[in-house]
């Protein structure tokens, strides 16, 4: 017995759970929880289509082709009811971003994000309530277009500010470069150290713009496929979805 408590305490105490706990705990990261599962499920629901396509259709696919299509559904419903409301922080940060100092472009890139997933996020809340019946929607496809329309455009901004800040830290590594050149002619060890330490820096910024660019990519595909701009594949849409998602619960995990 005192075996079996010991290792039930060890569990318990274990970092592992620790982890999972203060990532459970968090709305973000149940939200992206939730949508990883939401567009694997929309990949797996492809691929199944796919099979039937070619074999023919069997009891056995269609009936994992309903489940998937219910885990969609209702991951999809989870993930409104956690963000209801939300569009009024997008909609603060926005002017606070407007009211802010700062490079220009920077602050305007960044508050066109803000107030595309204000949009966005005002969109889902309103087809929420008319999903459950509190407001009457005369057209509910025209509010999730609306929504769909907010956030590719928030992703377009995204994505510009990500170039934006790749071609500023080129900048800076070109002036270190040239700083560090006049440093090691000058036999300068501090400012060597100096310039190990801005060049880490300009490293980790540079793989976090990176990041940020191509889950903005990633993620423009699937407003793009909703508002039939452009005929993207189903399965490319859920696998950029799936990727987009990994990555945001990895983003969750490390600050945990």
């Amino acid at each position: 017995m005192d075996g079996t408590m010991r290792l039930v305490a060890t569990a318990a105490n274990s970092r592992m759970v620790d982890v999972y706990v203060k990532y459970i705990g968090t709305l973000v990261g149940r939200d992206k929880a939730c949508r990883l599962g939401q567009y694997f499920a929309r990949l797996l629901a492809y691929v199944i289509g796919r099979r039937m396509a070619r074999t023919g259709k069997t009891l056995y696919l269609s009936d994992w082709l309903v489940t998937l299509t219910k885990v969609q559904q209702t991951l999809g419903t989870a993930r409104k009811v956690m963000r209801a409301g939300k569009f009024v922080g997008f909609w603060q940060l926005a002017v606070r971003t407007l009211m802010g100092t700062g490079d220009e472009v920077e602050r305007s890139l960044s508050a066109v994000h803000k107030l595309g997933m204000c949009v966005f996020m005002a969109a889902d809340t309103w087809g929420l309530l008319g999903a459950l019946s509190l407001v009457r929607l005369r057209d509910a496809t025209r509010v999730a277009r609306v929504g769909q329309r907010g956030w590719m455009w928030a992703l377009i901004a995204q994505l510009v500010l990500a170039l934006y800040g790749l071609r500023t830290v080129a900048l800076r590594s070109a002036d270190l470069h040239r700083v560090r050149v006049h440093v090691e002619k000058a036999s300068d060890v501090v400012g060597g150290r100096e310039c190990a330490v801005e060049e880490e820096a300009i490293r980790v910024q540079r793989a976090a713009l990176a990041r940020q660019l191509a889950a903005s990519a990633l993620d423009l595909c699937i407003p793009v496929k909703g508002l039939g701009i452009v005929p993207l594949n189903e399965g490319l849409v859920a696998a950029a979805g799936t990727i987009t998602s990994l990555m945001g619960v990895q983003d969750v995990l490390a600050k945990s």
